[in-house]
């Protein structure tokens, strides 16, 4: 059983695609930004998570479509990258909350567009916030999954993996058939289960059709145990 996860490298996406597939994301998978002036504030967060993943060298792409790997173990070498894109992750996600803030007293205490730096200064920081919290509201969902993980670890004695953040462009299936199909392959190569949670009723179709099954605890969870061949 192989260690590490090793992925193919037509699976590895550019970083100058992390914008565009993190913009996709938002749109496909959601939560809904809560006001359309916020909207950039929630790609920025799925950015940054795409960023890390991808750093780690979880996350899959082809095409116009994505996927994110969660479980396998990463080399050294790799997880001091994930640490690195992380950290520069906080440090940016603070100062666009911290040097609006300041500019914004600053103006505001030497009277210099005192309205226009008060939307601003304090609409940025606001906006990041509100978003920040709106999308740890919508990860609460997925608890039944870790659940359903750690049971299958417990009892099965097999490696699991957690599959997400599928999506494709509307005008592009094929991508997203595409992706599936050596997500899975890749699975097999390591011998490693995979648990998603669908996020539309027609993703819960199209994983049953791949041979994902209803979990033990929570039929919303799918399950497709490891297989020693690669499917064809």
């Amino acid at each position: 059983m192989t260690l590490h996860l090793h992925l193919p490298d037509h699976l590895r996406p550019r970083w100058r695609d992390l914008p565009r597939l993190a913009a996709l994301l938002q749109r496909r998978l959601g939560p809904p930004p809560l006001h359309p002036l916020t909207r950039p504030a929630a790609c920025w967060l799925w950015l940054l998570t795409l960023a890390t993943q991808h750093a780690a060298g979880r996350l899959l792409a082809h095409g116009s479509a994505t996927v994110c790997v969660t479980g396998p173990r990463i080399p050294f070498t790799r997880r001091a990258a994930r640490a690195a894109v992380l950290t520069a992750s906080f440090a940016i996600h603070f100062a666009w909350i911290w040097l609006p803030l300041e500019a914004a007293t600053w103006t505001l205490q030497s009277n210099f567009w005192p309205l226009t730096t008060a939307v601003l200064g304090f609409g940025i920081p606001l906006s990041l916030l509100v978003e920040t919290g709106n999308l740890l509201r919508h990860t609460r969902a997925l608890t039944s999954l870790t659940t359903t993980l750690k049971h299958l670890r417990t009892h099965t004695g097999h490696l699991w993996w957690e599959a997400g953040n599928l999506a494709a462009h509307d005008d592009d299936p094929v991508s997203g058939g595409r992706l599936v199909h050596q997500a899975l392959r890749v699975a097999d190569t390591h011998q490693a289960g995979l648990v998603v949670v669908a996020s539309s009723p027609a993703t819960h179709r199209a994983y049953l059709r791949r041979g994902f099954t209803p979990g033990p605890l929570n039929p919303r969870v799918l399950i497709r145990p490891p297989r020693p061949v690669p499917v064809r």
